[in-house]
């Protein structure tokens, strides 16, 4: 394939993935953090990703940047920012190829481990979710970072160190995933036999001092260097389930099983390829294994599907390597239905975000009504905060705790109502029973089959359990039965999901 070929494929992307996430609505963490985006630069640069300052947390200001772009082009409208998540995640796909041309693969492989990396199924979630652009924004400048070191590492040239440093320090200012790039660099110095030289040295210890910058702003604005961040608890055994999970998790599909047959495919063929070719011929499907597990230390202990994305450009580059480069038709034509059948989940995955959104919408849009014309409280029971269609990858995020952000950006106007959503529906079941019953001031509604409920507090708990509230009481007598009884004042109102529909009382 010529550089117009697969210009012409990345365009194809483009085009297919915009028609595929322009339609999809705000989800869960939208609401809120396009919001937030919405204050300005200033507001970026001076707070935590959570709005906070001085409290812990993640600090991301290049992407709260991006969505202050978005929302100076065109408001709150998802379209743009879904197709600049689109543009970027076939920018990095290009990355992909650039990166494996820089470390030596042929471009036939190249291009496999491009495409393969554009059509992976566990990339939905950064692609078709707006706050997704976490990991892609990250993944851009973090192989860009890599990709410019490499050629640093082939000629010297004061540009190149610029540009590494700036790649560098927008990739740490992204997200944390970024705190292996010293890591990856040093193998790739070392990949090179340049790991003394005068390039490897000035670039590695350039980048290690913007990451010490970068500590040192995190502290000045949140407080603290990793204060509120999701704790790490470090265990050999925990992390070493987590790498093995991760690896099957590449390719996985909605066939759970999937992704370790590829991954138990690949080891074999690479194993009669290891016997053929020996380690110090062929070292480097070694060296991207390495590559990635090392990516993959930052989430090793609080894996979730859109921590792969960095990792699985190593992946992808390593499967399109030992399945292409043996030059043999029938692994070619395999691996070419490995594409179309990820590209068929990818697509199916689309749609199923789009179906999610159509609900997301019409439950803002009943809610509304009530939020407007409530002068007390509106209690919101069952909030539905996940959807998992049949045969879908994951499930597809809603609301959480985002929902009175969502009627506050959907209304035109003013919200009267205090919110209280009392709990949240994770997975909704096809079976649910809703029964109320109403005496005097005390509400109370009892939902069997309701799906796995969740709280402001009380995740941890084990069912039955109880939950006191300044208004009434929530018994979780087990993990899909849910009694609220709620102490309903003269200008308070009830609503509650179903499963189906929105009622109210």
């Amino acid at each position: 394939m010529n550089r117009f070929g697969f210009l012409f494929l990345m365009s194809g992307a483009v085009i297919g993935l915009s028609y595929l996430a322009a339609d999809i609505s705000l989800l869960d963490d939208d609401w809120g953090h396009l919001k937030l985006a919405s204050k300005g630069i200033y507001f970026a640069l001076t707070t935590g990703w959570e709005g906070l300052v001085g409290e812990g947390g993640y600090y991301r200001p290049v992407v709260v940047l991006t969505f202050y772009f978005n929302y100076l082009l065109g408001g709150f409208d998802p379209a743009g920012y879904h197709v600049l998540n689109v543009l970027i995640h076939v920018m990095c796909a290009g990355l992909v190829f650039v990166l494996g041309r820089q470390l030596g693969l042929v471009q036939w492989v190249c291009v496999g481990g491009s495409a393969l990396f554009l059509v992976l199924p566990i990339h939905t979630d950064s692609v078709f979710w707006i706050v997704g652009r976490t990991d892609t924004i990250c993944a851009l400048f973090y192989l860009g970072s890599l990709i410019v070191f490499l050629m640093l590492l082939d000629a010297w040239a004061v540009w190149k160190l610029v540009l590494l440093v700036i790649c560098a320090g927008l990739a740490f200012l992204s997200k944390e995933m970024a705190l292996s790039l010293p890591g990856l660099l040093l193998i790739l110095a070392g990949y090179r036999n340049r790991l003394t030289s005068r390039n490897a040295i000035w670039g590695v210890g350039l980048v290690g001092v913007i990451m010490l910058m970068y500590f040192a702003v995190r502290w000045l604005v949140l407080g603290g260097i990793f204060v509120g961040t999701s704790s790490i608890q470090f265990s050999i055994w925990r992390w070493g389930i987590d790498l093995v999970k991760s690896f099957a998790k590449f390719g996985m599909t909605d066939l759970r099983w999937f992704g370790g047959v590829v991954l138990a495919a690949t080891g074999i063929l690479f194993f009669f390829r290891y016997r053929e070719h020996g380690v110090l011929q062929r070292f480097l499907p070694f060296g991207l294994t390495v590559l990635c597990v090392l990516s993959l230390v930052p989430v090793l202990g609080h894996l979730h599907n859109w921590y792969l994305y960095i990792p699985s450009a190593f992946f992808c580059l390593l499967v399109a390597d030992v399945w292409l480069s043996r030059s043999q038709r029938f692994f070619s034509f395999l691996f070419a239905i490995l594409l179309l059948y990820y590209a068929g989940v990818l697509v199916r995955e689309g749609f199923l975000w789009r179906e999610t959104s159509q609900l997301s919408e019409t439950f803002v849009a009943e809610v509304l009504p009530y939020a407007q014309n409530t002068d007390g409280r509106l209690f919101v029971l069952n909030t539905p905060s996940a959807l998992t269609p049949e045969h879908s990858l994951s499930g597809k995020p809603l609301f959480a705790f985002a929902l009175e952000n969502a009627l506050l950006m959907r209304s035109k106007e003013p919200v009267l109502a205090d919110v209280v959503m009392v709990n949240h529906i994770w997975l909704m079941g096809q079976s649910t029973t809703c029964k109320v019953e109403r005496d005097g001031n005390l509400f109370r509604l009892v939902m069997v089959d309701g799906g796995y409920f969740s709280f402001h507090n009380g995740q941890a708990l084990n069912p039955p359990f109880e939950l006191d509230r300044d208004w009434g009481t929530v018994r979780v007598l087990s993990r899909y039965i849910l009694s609220v009884d709620i102490d309903v004042q003269q200008d308070d109102r009830v609503v509650f999901f179903d499963g189906i529909g929105l009622k109210h009382f």
